[in-house]
């Protein structure tokens, strides 16, 4: 086996099993896939105003990068056709599903039922998430978790996961792109 495939392969792997197991663990607990993860479709006005949001925050991002000289995305060395396809579908595609459907589908569905209410439950999601890519630089953790803030509010105000996941996948697909051009 490809020295790289093995890698790829586990970083495919585990968002799909993230995946089932959100999925089934949800379904046994009694949460509803629509009205608990917002699983279910917001609307072309609510998608098209998130995603636009988005593109301008990407934009503000890229500057704040280089005008600040932050962190870009690394160089992707080459890969074979199989190993990059799967690397672009499992960070690209499959992550952002896996992280979404734990960050701001579960958890934010059970902090939002507390206290901290809907805005606590953002502002903790993100913080979470900015945790979960601790790997990064701190400038990078800070953009991180003001991209989690972002999405969480995406995911608050149109009642749906779709939003958020397809803007993650977005961010993500754009990364990929920065870091095959580099």
């Amino acid at each position: 086996m490809d020295s790289e495939l093995r890698p790829t392969l586990f970083k495919l792997l585990v968002p799909v099993l993230v995946i089932g197991i959100v999925l089934v663990a949800s379904r046994r607990r009694g949460l509803s896939w629509s009205g608990d993860l917002g699983l279910t479709w917001p609307g072309v006005q609510p998608l098209l105003l998130w995603l636009a949001i988005w593109a301008l925050w990407v934009a503000v991002g890229e500057w704040a990068i280089a005008t600040f000289g932050l962190e870009q995305a690394t160089p992707w060395k080459h890969h074979s056709a199989l190993v990059l396809v799967l690397r672009i579908l499992a960070i690209g595609c499959v992550g952002p599903i896996s992280e979404e459907l734990v960050m701001r589908g579960i958890v934010f569905a059970q902090l939002r039922r507390t206290a901290l209410r809907t805005v606590g439950a953002i502002v903790v999601c993100a913080a979470g998430w900015a945790v979960m890519h601790v790997q990064y630089g701190w400038s990078t953790w800070v953009l991180i978790f003001l991209d989690g803030l972002i999405l969480g509010a995406a995911r608050a105000h149109s009642r749906s996961l779709v939003p958020p996941i397809l803007m993650h996948m977005a961010g993500n697909l754009f990364s990929i792109y920065q870091s095959l051009h580099r």
